[in-house]
């Protein structure tokens, strides 16, 4: 029953009394008599002139107590209950015992009006913390020693560090906004700092900046401004895209059952005094489950950039004149797999075989390379080994692995690697490079790396 009709029930119809007595009857049964004293009104005069409607005001004086004694316990309200007792007791309720019953009713819907208030706040808080859900946060830190052997060098021993931090915030169901700070220089290709500098301050520079749309076609994607690299890199090689390169301008990534295309133009240098220099390029493939636990990913690539010039004045690797400019324009055609599958050797786990070849339309030699490798990553220790090569002008240098030949081209060798977690969110990895330089000279140089990383992910 709502709160005012309690007060319309009790304050305007019960004057001075209820009385409810018990009288035992013979077969030890309970009946109940009750007496109501109200003024001479006709709606009263209505209930007088039925036991029928007694009999209902009674009830409905059952359920008001019943109320009252839930939300208050500490009210006795036992008038209706059974007497545990023989002997016949009469209880009388005066008019300050209805006053009291007023007040408990008044405090109990009080207590309604708080839960109310406090289900609104809970809701604000509940939306809040959905707010804050939409914002995901990403970053990481790395401990780096690198030790070196290169021909005609003497060893080589130094430390680095690199760190980065990204936000990634929903600002509608189909658009997401980037942005990401590490640590390094303006080389595009690495963001690692070298210590022992004086114990100088290191840079912190821009890394992410773009929105992310969904498009009304199912599967397409569309990225603008300085992203995550969209295109595909099997076995995570490096072998025409660096790692921590982070293009500039805009991609696309559409996926369609087993099909996928990626995209993506990107400006390397633009001028007010000579034409540009944009990076285009795309590929097109299909990944699938061909079996329980087995993948198969392939696909074809190629890009293209207009006007090539060495970044930074550096041709890593490329051939170039007397003037320092490239000899071969850069017009590649790439082709690329990678299978995977479940094995449990003499350790159990996943199991990845990749291979690429790439060649470059825009030169006439030194225009190859290819990689080639597995990895092993199991619940523990994770393996990898990889070979590569690559020619003098087989891929744009500037933009290639950082890491694999000192940077850039015309080297090949071995890359054996090793990791193992020391926790959820530390990993110690091990890198070695077994390369040797000068291809296109045949001088065979020797290059031998040693990487010890500690990654702390948070």
């Amino acid at each position: 029953m709502a709160p005012s009709l309690l007060w319309l029930f009790l304050g305007d119809f019960l004057t001075a009394r209820v009385l409810i007595s018990g009288e035992k009857e013979k077969n030890s049964r309970l009946s109940y008599r009750c007496h109501i004293d109200v003024p001479d009104s006709g709606f009263f005069n209505l209930l007088e002139q039925g036991s029928d409607m007694i009999s209902r005001s009674v009830r409905i004086l059952k359920s008001i107590a019943s109320i009252v004694v839930l939300a208050t316990p500490t009210v006795a309200l036992n008038a209706f209950e059974t007497p545990a007792y023989e002997s016949e007791s009469i209880i009388n309720y005066s008019k300050a015992d209805i006053d009291d019953l007023k007040v408990q009713i008044a405090l109990l819907q009080a207590r309604l009006e708080d839960l109310e208030k406090g289900s609104v706040v809970y809701k604000s808080q509940v939306e809040e913390v959905d707010k804050s859900d939409s914002i995901k946060y990403k970053a990481d830190l790395r401990y780096r020693h690198e030790g070196f052997s290169v021909e005609s060098r003497p060893t080589r021993h130094r430390h680095r560090v690199r760190a980065r931090f990204g936000a990634t915030l929903k600002v509608e169901d189909n658009l997401d906004l980037t942005f990401g700070l590490a640590s390094g220089s303006n080389d595009p290709i690495s963001t690692n700092q070298t210590l022992g500098q004086g114990n100088s301050s290191k840079n912190v520079v821009l890394d992410l900046a773009y929105a992310q749309w969904q498009s009304p076609v199912d599967g397409l994607k569309i990225r603008a401004g300085k992203f995550s690299n969209p295109l595909t890199r099997v076995g995570g090689s490096g072998l025409v895209w660096d790692g921590d390169l982070r293009p500039e301008g805009i991609g696309l990534t559409y996926n369609r059952g087993s099909m996928f295309l990626n995209a993506m133009g990107s400006w390397l240098r633009e001028s007010s005094s000579s034409e540009d220099s944009v990076l285009y390029s795309a590929q097109l493939g299909s990944k699938q489950a061909i079996g329980p636990g087995q993948s198969l990913r392939f696909g074809i690539g190629y890009n293209t950039i207009s006007s090539p010039e060495p970044l930074f004045g550096e041709p890593a690797g490329n051939r170039t004149d007397d003037d320092n400019e490239l000899i071969s324009d850069f017009d590649n055609a790439e082709i690329f797999i990678e299978y995977g599958q479940p094995v449990d050797w003499f350790l159990s786990g996943n199991a990845l075989l990749f291979a690429s070849h790439v060649t470059n339309l825009g030169a006439s030699d030194a225009n190859t390379g290819y990689t080639m490798g597995a990895k092993l990553k199991t619940d523990g220790l994770d393996l990898g080994w990889s070979y590569q090569r690559l020619e003098a002008d087989a891929v744009f240098g500037g933009l290639s692995d950082s890491d694999f030949i000192g940077g850039g081209t015309d080297g090949s060798g071995h890359i054996i690697q090793a990791s193992y977690p020391l926790g959820k969110k530390v990993k110690l990895q091990g890198t070695f490079f077994i390369n040797e330089t000068g291809l296109e000279s045949n001088a065979g140089n020797r290059y031998n790396r040693l990487m010890l990383d500690v990654s702390y992910k948070y």
